[in-house]
């Protein structure tokens, strides 16, 4: 339908979707289930699922009846090639694109200009594109090969600093008590008795960084060497990108997000000073908005309009309190009683 576009994102936990004018006022969000691990068993028809119930979500809560844009995105976290199959089985768009989401990401986060997008949550990405529109990336190989700095692995090296302490192979510390307590369990053996069972995914592992944040604030050394190291891995991740686009004596922005930065100064001191000791004149910022919003920026782009500040105003209005950038610290209270 003209005037209007979408923009969608298709995540590890979750999918949103925001239906817009092309004037940037937020008609509805929508949203789904995960919309990644397609290989896996019934990945397709959750994945299908997923974006179907957020498309049409958004269409639902605007009152618009036919199912049709101008142009829309979609940012995923994996499965972006088969969008274009997908995506017409519930929606008509005039102009369609996908990418890997920390395109949409950046594009969110930097309001659709080059830079650089540092991402640490459950795991850990970073995505550049310069002005010749060259891009670059590292890390993103998952928990196994690399995720470094990621939630998970800060949660990793909690549970062998805890061990560590446990046998009198490591260094006293508070997470030794504060683990079992955090997974509501006795001891150490209590958590290690569900940590090898099916009970336990690798976001609750990656939960564990709340953890490390809160040990760090109490005055732990080992949490705040765990946090200051996961910062370093960042920013050697960030470096390598920044090499890469050979943007090093350039002024690069760099833009930070995921809940590994929500332990604030723990993560950003280091990060901060690896990334200017590579490259002096590097800007490090918090994004703009959340990466759905750059899959609507790019949608609108597509079709031929400008990004102007009357349409950056009218997102900000509109844009649900749900999904606007969070970066307040994680509350300790219950954890360190």
């Amino acid at each position: 339908m003209a005037g209007l576009i979408l923009g969608v994102d298709g995540g590890q936990t979750s999918t949103v979707a925001l239906l817009a004018t092309r004037t940037g006022k937020i008609l509805g969000t929508g949203y789904g289930g995960p919309a990644n691990h397609i290989h896996e068993a019934g990945g397709m028809e959750r994945m299908q699922r997923s974006l179907r119930d957020a498309v049409l979500g958004a269409f639902e809560q605007a009152g618009i009846l036919e199912i049709a844009v101008e142009s829309a995105c979609f940012g995923m976290t994996g499965g972006a090639e088969l969008i274009k199959q997908v995506a017409p089985q519930f929606i008509r768009a005039d102009t369609l694109s996908a990418y890997h989401d920390v395109v949409t990401a950046l594009a969110g986060a930097s309001v659709a200009a080059p830079g650089i997008v540092v991402i640490a949550g459950t795991g850990a990405i970073v995505y550049g594109r310069d002005r010749a529109g060259n891009e670059a990336k590292a890390d993103g190989w998952g928990y196994l090969m690399g995720d470094e700095g990621s939630a998970y692995d800060i949660g990793l090296q909690v549970l062998r600093a805890a061990a560590q302490a446990r046998d009198k192979r490591g260094a006293d510390t508070l997470l030794q008590t504060v683990v079992p307590r955090f997974w509501h369990k006795a001891d150490l053996a209590g958590v290690r008795a569900v940590l090898y069972t099916d009970q336990m995914t690798r976001a609750d592992i990656a939960g564990l960084a709340w953890v490390a944040f809160c040990a760090a604030e109490s005055g732990d050394k080992v949490a705040q060497d765990i946090l200051a190291n996961a910062g370093q891995r960042l920013a050697k991740a960030a470096n390598s990108v920044i090499d890469a686009l050979k943007v090093v004596g350039q002024n690069p922005m760099v833009y930070v997000t995921g809940g590994v930065f929500r332990a604030g100064h723990w993560v950003l001191d280091p990060f901060e000073s690896n990334l200017k000791h590579f490259s002096p004149n590097v800007e490090i910022k918090m994004p703009a908005f959340p990466q759905v919003i750059g899959a609507l920026l790019l949608a609108h782009q597509q079709t031929g309009a400008a990004i102007d500040e009357p349409f950056l105003a009218n997102l900000r209005q509109t844009l649900p309190a749900r999904l606007q950038n969070k970066s307040a610290a994680p509350n300790c209270d219950d954890l360190l009683v």
